[in-house]
């Protein structure tokens, strides 16, 4: 059974399918075992975020400026 390929992928998936081996099927791995996928995505988020929190905050921040910013300066275009 071929597994169909999705137009449209969510952006982590798009980048666990980049960092992972080709060979590894991380979707039908967070199926089969949910509690350890949980586990281990928990653990390696908590571990990024010790290691990295402050530019990781700042880097969001930024960019949900730049997005608020760009729906407000189009919402305000739009009405004149």
């Amino acid at each position: 059974m071929e597994q169909q390929s999705r137009p449209e992928r969510s952006v982590s998936g798009r980048f666990l399918d980049e960092l992972l081996p080709e060979e590894l099927e991380w979707e039908s791995l967070v199926r089969t075992y949910p509690l350890a996928a949980l586990l281990v995505a928990g653990m390696a988020g908590y571990w990024l975020g010790w290691r990295s929190g402050g530019p990781i905050l700042e880097a969001m921040g930024e960019t949900a400026v730049r997005r608020v910013t760009g729906l407000v300066g189009d919402r305000l275009g739009g009405d004149e």
